[in-house]
């Protein structure tokens, strides 16, 4: 297996993979895990190990320390369906979701979490520490459990019942904080600089993206034929924006011939620090002034990996767009209604942000889409939408 190093996007700073660095010693800038693949001129047959559990079975391509143990609870391989009447009402003929909440504990947090909980149980912790509007914080707790690991998950004061409660049924202890989510970002870290215990940050750890690659991965497995024109993706933190980006740029630079899709950022109109760097051109998040929105698993503010994200977006050509929280509402409840899609108002962002797309000429007619639902409904307090 090709050996894989830690760099630093802003300053090129190498250095082997290790489970302790979460930023660069120089500049502060989170750090990417890197690997060299083989030459792929024949497809991603010899990459996939089909005898290993979950997101597993793509470890060749993982940017990982080595022997890891396979922590798993089955994630990955989630279904892809057909939105034919909601997408056709919406000008999106061949528009297809993946289920990503139908990932063990409901949301697609589950890849990311099953690699840095592996990392960090191969480095002796016992103890993790984990920052969450929800749906990472159950996808840590779970896996730690799964792997003997105690865990403790900060989240904002606003987070949904649905979601506190789940996180506490893994056997978690849960830390309400008050402010915006960078101040639980903030307590989480403090808490962390205990001795023996970890800061498993799903923003920050770099195995989080490696495990989350499997997204992109699962698309080319179908059928590099099928990948789609355009993706769209609800984006705070922007894990899986990253991972898919990450994941194709390095299948290309080792010889796969596929279809880049464009890649979309959709955030909140109260919460838009990447569409308003769209707006102005700028290559950072804009500061902005956070308000309230349904979509609380998007509300970042100041989001770590920021120019990574939008250098992700324009590398592929695609743009940011904001929706408004009645947008959201209401394209949640049409597809729960039309397709039997229950999904969270996280999640509906990116749906509602396609739309938009379509209306603006982003997304032209006949172009295929795919949007990762990416969140359950079951994990919001409230169905918004009478």
């Amino acid at each position: 297996m090709p050996s894989a190093e830690l760099v630093c996007p802003g300053c090129k700073l190498m250095a082997p993979p290790d489970t302790s660095p979460l930023a660069c010693h120089v500049c502060g800038g989170p750090l990417d895990a890197t690997i060299d693949l083989p030459r792929l001129e024949y497809g991603i047959d010899a990459l996939i190990d089909n005898k290993a559990p979950g997101v597993w079975r793509y470890r060749r391509v993982m940017a990982l320390e080595s022997n890891l143990p396979h922590i798993s609870l089955g994630e990955g391989r989630t279904p892809i369906i057909e939105l034919g009447l909601w997408g056709f009402q919406h000008g999106l003929s061949k528009c297809r979701a993946k289920l990503e909440f139908m990932a063990p504990t409901g949301s697609f947090k589950d890849r990311g979490a099953a690699t840095v909980i592996a990392s960090l149980k191969a480095s002796g912790v016992t103890r993790i520490v984990e920052d969450s509007s929800g749906n990472a914080g159950a996808a840590m707790a779970a896996y730690a459990a799964r792997a003997g690991l105690s865990a403790e998950i900060y989240v904002p004061d606003a987070t949904p019942g649905a979601k506190v409660n789940q996180i506490t049924a893994y056997g978690a202890t849960v830390h309400r904080v008050a402010g915006a989510r960078e101040q639980v970002a903030t307590a989480a870290w403090e808490a962390a600089q205990s001795p023996s215990v970890a800061y498993a940050s799903h923003s920050q750890h770099p195995a989080f993206i490696e495990g989350t690659k499997s997204f992109a991965l699962e698309l080319l497995d179908a059928g590099p034929q099928l990948m789609p024109h355009h993706i769209v993706f609800p984006v705070g933190n922007g894990g899986l924006i990253l991972s898919t980006y990450k994941m194709l740029t390095e299948l290309q630079r080792a010889g796969l011939t596929f279809r880049m899709p464009r890649l979309h950022i959709a955030q909140a109109k109260t919460c838009a620090p990447l569409v308003e760097a769209f707006r102005t051109g700028s290559h950072q998040p804009v500061v902005i002034d956070p308000q309230p929105t349904i979509a609380g698993g998007i509300a970042v503010a100041a989001p770590v990996r920021g120019t990574s994200i939008l250098a992700a977006a324009r590398g592929t050509g695609g743009v940011a767009t904001l929706v408004t929280d009645q947008e959201i509402s209401d394209v949640q409840a049409s597809l729960a209604r039309e397709e039997g899609l229950f999904i969270e108002a996280t999640s509906a962002t990116a749906f509602a942000a396609a739309v938009r797309l379509r209306a603006e000429g982003a997304i032209a007619h006949g172009e295929t889409l795919l949007v990762p639902a990416t969140g359950s409904g079951l994990k919001d307090q409230l169905w918004h939408h009478s």
